[in-house]
């Protein structure tokens, strides 16, 4: 008897040892990926297609990857905020998702207008876009689930129109995924904020008209509502989503909920982004 409970806590033991060694490697798998897309970052190269190397990524162990990658990429320091992606329908077919995706706002990437366009220089991406959105600013922490809507209302101290600034450049566009750009962190590089209105004298944001004119020319047109059906459950699911994948939002983070219409190339020129009586952003694309 004695020798069986000896038998038997050595192959538990073994068990043990092979299931840790096991979810040791699969660790490593994500943050060699991880490694890859940063590599291509730093080199100015575009990122690779992780589905290439592992056809069956599901959105899960894409969200493991970005965790390693962002780290990679804040090297020791905190977002600036985070961000939601593939908000719209249209977009979530396009990239084979069935939901949005969620990733960090870097502070090196923040970029403030305050009536003077601000200057984007195309050099600095491999592959500039655009997206017009609505930012909202933390008044106070939060680690934690939100409950609903007004819970989360109570937590913003302003909105403000932004522009989204990402660098979707991947080795293969026509093969792109959503689990692969969800490993990029939803191809986060910078973005601008507008002035910001205190929550209390702001207007109906899902009734928003944006528009974004490109050398006095429309280009894109795109209402609040746009962002999964309702902007505040859309920055409600992005808050849950971050903090239930360990993220802490701080006083002061920006979040931003996703493009309002679709998302442009940023050609060269001069732009105005118009988000009805919640204000306006110029910008040179040069």
């Amino acid at each position: 008897m004695k020798r069986f409970n000896r038998v038997l806590f050595l192959g538990s033991v073994l068990l043990l040892l092979v299931l840790t060694a096991g979810t040791v490697l699969a660790q490593s798998d994500w943050d060699a990926m991880a490694q890859k897309l940063y590599d291509a970052a730093q080199a100015g190269k575009p990122f690779p297609l992780i589905t290439e190397e592992k056809p069956d990524l599901t959105l899960e162990e894409s969200y493991q990857i970005q965790s390693a990658y962002s780290k990679l990429v804040l090297d020791g320091a905190a977002p600036s905020g985070f961000k939601a992606g593939l908000t719209a329908q249209a977009l979530m077919e396009k990239f084979g998702s069935t939901e949005a995706l969620a990733g960090i706002l870097l502070a090196s990437g923040a970029n403030e207008y305050t009536g003077e366009a601000v200057v984007v220089n195309k050099a600095d991406y491999r592959n500039l876009m655009l997206e017009i959105e609505i930012a909202y600013i933390l008044k106070e922490p939060l680690t934690g689930p939100i409950a609903n809507v007004d819970d989360l209302k109570a937590m913003i101290a302003a909105v403000a129109p932004a522009v989204e600034l990402p660098d979707l450049s991947f080795s293969d566009m026509a093969k792109l995924r959503a689990v692969d750009l969800n490993a990029t962190a939803v191809a986060s590089d910078s973005y601008i904020i507008g002035e910001k209105t205190p929550l209390a004298d702001a207007p109906d944001l899902n009734a928003i008209d944006a528009v974004l004119t490109l050398d006095g020319e429309e280009i894109l047109r795109g209402k609040g509502s746009d962002t999964l059906g309702d902007q505040w459950e859309t920055v409600l699911w992005l808050v849950n989503n971050m903090t239930a994948r360990g993220w802490t939002l701080k006083e002061g983070d920006v979040l931003i909920s996703g493009a309002m219409g679709a998302m442009v190339p940023g050609k060269p020129g001069t732009y105005a982004f118009t988000a009805g009586d919640l204000g306006k952003i110029d910008f040179i694309v040069q």
